[in-house]
């Protein structure tokens, strides 16, 4: 084995610690196949390049589009990182999407065409995995919110459905600036502006139901119901500042 290569091993040994399985198949490979000098200066350059961004936030290139092992610590990732990321890459980020929305703020000016980019991959990712309906959940609640800056703010006093439902509707309901809490019963023809709806595990029947500019909360639940499942597919697919709920019925599976 060269100087060379030896001087390159020791290297690689520096950082096997940030980045183990990487380091060491590299490092494997040169001791094992006799690489040329070039050869082991171009393997020098790309640990080089991958312990800057492990060990200091460095990245050349196009890092968004990395998926989170190759551009260092995945929970650096921003909302637009991982909106750029491949969908299979995507798909293995669903936990740090949701530390990226724990991160930000809502109110900070989040873009729109990061949000539909999440959303276009949400809708495509595969709902049988253990982190997607948590993420899709904590996701619609944090998007809505950066479209509904003016919406009454969390914790607020909430008109209870069950109980507006109770005294009988002609008309259906037109609502403003109020907050709802979405606790069962069956309703149509009715709008909610710029409203906090607050849905909990009990299901509610909509016909002809339109939301504008309005934030949606959901319980946390890591397996939510099907009810809930078909209501979140309906929001995923809307553009989120105006949904129009045309039946969702409960038993929607």
């Amino acid at each position: 084995m060269s100087q060379v290569t030896l001087l390159f091993l020791r290297y690689a040994e520096r950082i096997v610690s940030t980045s183990p399985n990487r380091a060491r198949r590299v490092s494997v490979a040169l001791a094992d196949t006799k690489p040329s000098i070039p050869a082991v200066i171009a393997g020098v350059a790309c640990l080089a390049m991958m312990s800057a961004s492990i060990l200091g936030g460095v990245c050349t290139g196009n890092c968004a589009e990395m998926p989170p092992e190759v551009s260092g610590d995945p929970q650096a990732l921003s909302l637009e990182q991982t909106s750029r990321l491949d969908q299979k890459s995507f798909d293995q980020s669903l936990r740090e999407l949701r530390t990226a929305i724990d991160r930000t703020n809502p109110s900070s000016g989040v873009n729109r065409e990061t949000v539909t980019a999440l959303q276009r991959k949400l809708r495509q990712a595969d709902e049988s995995s253990a982190d997607y309906w948590p993420t899709v959940l904590r996701f619609l609640q944090f998007a809505s919110s950066s479209i509904a800056l003016k919406a009454p703010p969390p914790g607020e006093h909430a008109k209870v459905l069950s109980d507006v439902l109770g005294v009988g509707l002609m008309r259906g309901i037109r609502d403003f600036d109020k907050t709802y809490l979405f606790d069962g019963g069956s309703f149509g023809n009715s709008s909610f502006t710029n409203c906090r709806i607050v849905f909990t595990g009990n299901p509610v029947e909509m016909q002809g139901v339109v939301f504008k500019i309005c934030v949606f909360e959901f319980p946390a639940s890591g397996t939510p119901s099907s009810y809930l499942k078909k209501l979140c597919r309906i929001l995923l697919a809307s553009d989120l500042a105006e949904v129009s709920v045309k039946d969702l019925r409960a038993d929607s599976r």
